[in-house]
């Protein structure tokens, strides 16, 4: 990485182009969503090559994320350090000493990627996060059932209420998601502070793309539990059009699945893989396979379809309002709930050329890079900062 651990912080006169980026609250055997983790780190990496003569960023970050940080050493760039053994010290750090860390360093603007802010958050500097999806509110309001609504997704619910109050900026990773956070707001009768679309990065490997005639006869389907993202009925169409098609392609169904959908799985030739995958055999596997089944019906960005076209797989999902956004009238769209639009687009999907693949690549990788996600997130950070 290029950096070292810095022990003491020398005083540095507050400064409207000296920015932080706090990192300190991710961990990946903590949280949930190792998107959000991947986003967080993405963007770390990629804003130091986007700042501006005369600005400077200083990335806080605990040894383990500090490890996938590949920032060449810079007078730009300062990298903090900041380790947190217990859950005491993790809770004062995210809520006080971080804060306090960045004052004395003379950042003007914190940006919290995770989407957590203090509890009680300063003037200054001025407090940045990104908010990335609502899913947990829909849980916490019993959308997908009583037994969903858990202490966690209220707490979620809470916090997401918290930063939209006391925020001095916000960013978010679609314009889906920017409307629903004003919905919220008004709803809410919360003054939400200015918001910005950065949209996001492709957290894969990408690799060179293989030519269809190379892939592996696979359908892949990356499986959950949780009921927004339908993998029960995923699963079920992918079966049924391996069925009804008479095709070779097998389904192959990695990550976890309720009882129910493993019991499905008992009774059909597929590819079961329960183990964790490690980040690069993901994008190996995805670039061999024909291609990706996304079924879920609520994100905030809804990544894995993009980054399948973008390592030149293409991805059949469903045509929910944020994949309209994100992917447009990219082939694969089909009406979720609908068997015969998911085996239309199928159908479509798998007659795609290698040199058709190759030109959907590039359009997503045209959209949807770090250096553009860098360039927006620096002139939010920017307009903040004049604001205050």
């Amino acid at each position: 990485m290029g950096t070292s651990p810095t022990r003491k912080y020398e005083a540095v006169a507050p400064n409207t182009n000296r920015f932080g980026l706090y990192l300190s609250d991710l961990n990946r055997d903590r949280n949930d969503s190792h998107g959000i983790i991947n986003y967080a780190v993405g963007l770390a990496n990629a804003l130091p090559g986007a700042l501006q003569p005369g600005e400077h960023l200083v990335i806080y970050a605990n040894p383990a994320i500090a490890r996938e940080l590949v920032i060449a050493p810079s007078d730009a760039v300062t990298v903090r350090i900041t380790p947190a053994p217990t859950p005491l010290r993790r809770i004062m750090s995210d809520h006080v000493l971080g804060v306090r860390r960045a004052d004395r360093d003379g950042v003007c603007l914190l940006h919290f990627p995770k989407g957590f802010v203090p509890a009680n958050p300063p003037d200054s500097p001025r407090i940045v996060a990104t908010l990335h999806d609502d899913i947990p509110l829909l849980y916490a309001r019993g959308d997908f059932g009583k037994e969903h609504v858990t202490t966690k997704s209220r707490y979620f619910t809470a916090s997401l209420r918290h930063t939209l109050r006391r925020a001095h900026g916000l960013l978010t990773v679609s314009n889906t998601s920017l409307d629903r956070f004003e919905d919220l707001a008004r709803e809410a009768s919360i003054a939400m502070p200015p918001i910005f679309v950065s949209h996001q990065g492709i957290t894969l490997p990408a690799g060179e793309p293989v030519p269809v005639e190379d892939k592996l006869p696979l359908v892949l389907h990356i499986g959950s539990t949780k009921p927004h993202k339908r993998s029960h009925e995923a699963v079920e169409f992918m079966i049924a059009y391996a069925a009804q098609s008479d095709s070779p392609l097998r389904p192959t169904i990695l990550g976890p699945l309720n009882r129910r959908t493993e019991l499905l799985l008992q009774s059909h030739p597929v590819n079961r893989i329960k183990r964790t995958m490690s980040i690069p055999e993901l994008a190996r596997l995805m670039r061999s396979s024909r291609a990706l089944v996304f079924n879920s019906e609520r994100e905030g960005f809804g990544l894995p379809p993009v980054e399948s076209f973008a390592l030149g797989t293409p991805a059949v999902f469903a045509r929910t309002d944020v994949m309209e956004e994100v992917l447009g009238s990219s082939p694969g769209g089909y009406v979720q709930g609908d068997y015969e639009s998911f085996a239309a687009a199928m159908d479509a999907v798998l007659a795609l050329t290698s040199d058709d693949l190759l030109s959907l690549r590039a359009a997503v990788l045209d959209r949807y890079n770090w250096d553009a996600v860098a360039a927006q997130t620096l002139q939010a950070y920017r307009k903040v900062a004049a604001a205050a």
